[in-house]
């Protein structure tokens, strides 16, 4: 698997330095196309890899009546996930005898990780994320074992439709992130004097509860108001439209699990490395999405950093929607 298993080791390579470094990666692809997309599919083994344990360790069956076992498996092995994924890289990073090695390569330099308010904020909201994530796959599980066609339709043998399988794998990334910038771009104020500006109404009572967590960490990513859950994880409900198999499904709920961590550990490079999305808790208004679906330059949101350059990882700019 990609994260976090390489960026462990990667980190454990690294060599200890006095100083905070002067630089950031910048937030966009710095190689060919072709080698940025076969990192990015080698990412993508952390969610295939759990998504088949998942579908290893579930009946179907189960899930033929409401029973309450089977529901509390769900929950409890998506919490599992969560106190061993979000807990444990937030545990290397800041509280681990090697949390050292990558302190250095933090964007915010000047402070030395979340406060115990910020820390109980985002715990909190990103528990209540994981519980709605247990309750969509408990409906569609239940749907599926029901045998419901007309509502949601699925197939139980992978290789029946082998082309349309492996696509759904590699198109399941890309989904996620387009899906992420439209729902994201649709809580921030839209800035137009056409209709009524929905997204600011949306900033200020759903999506700014998010950014209060400016100095991000790895809790961070999925502390949202639930609200936002509900948005957010509406990506899991295409199997409301297409045909897929089970693992499809918990490929795409895992996605939207667990790539907020990594994106909002607060770490350059071989952490997180986001310094994309960092651009956007430091900045507001920019780097919606993600560069690899590249809707801000299409749309003039996308900022690189290098235009803020000179205050460095020091400063926290103050603007507020």
């Amino acid at each position: 698997m990609s994260f976090p298993f390489k960026n462990v080791f990667d980190i454990l390579a690294m060599e200890v330095t006095a100083d905070h470094d002067a630089e950031v990666s910048k937030a966009s692809s710095q190689g060919a196309w072709y080698l940025e997309l076969g990192v990015r599919y080698l990412r993508l083994s952390t969610y295939v890899f759990l998504a088949l344990a998942y579908q290893a360790t579930f009946d179907m069956e189960w899930a033929k009546e409401l029973h309450w076992q089977w529901i509390a498996f769900v929950f409890a092995r998506n919490y599992l996930l969560m106190v061993v994924m979000y807990g444990g890289w937030h545990w290397f990073l800041f509280d681990s005898v090697w949390s050292a090695k990558i302190k250095t390569k933090k964007f915010v330099a000047s402070v030395e990780r979340p406060g115990a308010q910020q820390m109980f904020r985002d715990r909190l909201y990103t528990t209540l994320g994981f519980t709605q994530s247990s309750v969509w796959e408990c409906v569609v599980l239940h749907l599926w074992a029901t045998k419901n066609p007309v509502l949601i339709p699925y197939y139980t043998s992978f290789w029946a439709y082998p082309v349309w399988s492996v696509f759904q794998c590699l198109f399941i990334a890309y989904w996620r992130d387009f899906h992420f910038y439209c729902v994201h771009r649709f809580m921030h104020p839209w800035r137009t004097q056409l209709v009524p500006d929905f997204g600011q109404f949306m900033y200020k009572h759903v999506h700014s509860l998010h950014h209060k967590s400016y100095i991000t960490g790895p809790w961070s990513g999925l502390a949202m108001h639930p609200v936002e859950h509900l948005f957010y994880y509406s990506c899991t409900l295409l199997p409301l439209v297409f045909q897929l198999h089970p693992f499809h499904f918990w490929m795409n709920k895992l996605h939207a699990d667990i790539s907020p961590l990594p994106g909002h550990d607060g770490h350059d490079k071989p952490a997180g490395g986001s310094y994309f999305h960092h651009i956007h808790h430091w900045k507001f208004e920019y780097n919606y999405g993600t560069p690899m679906v590249p809707m801000d330059k299409l749309f003039g949101t996308y900022a690189d950093g290098s235009e803020w350059a000179k205050e460095g990882t020091e400063a926290k700019d103050t603007k507020k929607e």
